[in-house]
């Protein structure tokens, strides 16, 4: 959404805020980060498919959490575990789950390989799954999206587009990762210009620049978690570059603030990224 003004037009992104992080074990865990990221001042909200898994046959209860926050799911996450047949079965399952919330995009993480590097045959099936899984969402009106992330098969910058030029656009959008890319040796700017045209689902987030990232040991969900991202403007990442390359692009889907493990409690941190989107939105 946009807005007009003397000065010209002020781009104004829908802001959602990933709340994975608070927990996905219990219900309230959920309730909590949408609570905590509405009061910072956002509307919608990622999580993880475990967060479809939770619900599963109680759609209502989540309808009825909703409705009474309003805080509103945009997205869910996706893991590739190198099976075809059971991401897309996974991703299968919970297409009613997704349309009940009118969610038109999905984040598709590849598999997991430690330190990345992938063989052309690990991306040819990554390809595959992601097709596969277009296939099944896109007759309801959404979108698979490429996340790169670290540690995984689709790391690196020739990874990326190896993926995406081999995918079809009107089929596979791309949701990169700000921090990610850069800890994959990236240059966020750049991979986000060359496919602008494709994103369709953004992380922010930041990260010091050669950062060895270390995940953090006992965590309880069934994910990576990494204790090296920061809030926004505390890294190297070029946020301003990104959000300049997003506007010019004419993109208006989401920017969806994640952050695994905040240097404070996630609500601190949820309203610091809150204050950083504030006073640089209007700069872009």
């Amino acid at each position: 959404m946009n807005r007009k003004t003397k000065e010209g037009i002020v781009w104004q992104p829908k802001l959602a805020y990933a709340i994975w992080s608070w927990g996905v074990k219990t219900p309230e865990q959920m309730v909590t980060g949408m609570r905590d990221v509405r009061d910072a001042g956002f509307r919608y909200f990622e999580s993880i498919s475990a967060a479809v898994e939770m619900f599963r046959g109680t759609l209502d209860e989540l309808k009825a959490i909703v409705d009474r926050e309003q805080v509103f799911p945009v997205s869910f996450y996706f893991h590739q575990s190198g099976n075809l047949a059971q991401d897309v079965q996974r991703v299968r399952s919970a297409v009613d789950f997704l349309t009940a919330f009118e969610v038109k995009t999905i984040t598709v993480q590849a598999m997991m390989k430690k330190g990345g590097g992938a063989t052309q045959e690990e991306l040819d099936l990554t390809v595959r799954t992601i097709e596969e899984t277009a296939k099944v969402v896109n007759p309801c009106g959404i979108f698979p999206c490429l996340h790169p992330h670290t540690n995984t098969l689709v790391m690196y910058e020739n990874e990326i587009d190896y993926i995406l030029q081999r995918t079809d656009p009107h089929c596979v959008g791309f949701a990169p990762d700000t921090a990610h890319l850069l800890a994959g040796n990236c240059d966020p700017v750049a991979v986000i210009r060359r496919y602008a045209d494709r994103v369709k689902f953004v992380h922010l987030k930041d990260v010091k620049k050669g950062k060895k990232l270390e995940t953090v040991k006992g965590a309880e969900m069934e994910v990576e978690v990494f204790s090296d991202f920061l809030e926004l403007g505390a890294g190297d990442v070029d946020l301003v570059g990104c959000l300049r390359v997003l506007k010019g692009a004419g993109y208006d889907g989401y920017l969806c603030v994640e952050l695994d493990r905040p240097p404070r409690s996630h609500r601190e941190s949820a309203f610091a990224n809150k204050a950083y989107l504030d006073r640089t939105l209007p700069k872009i």
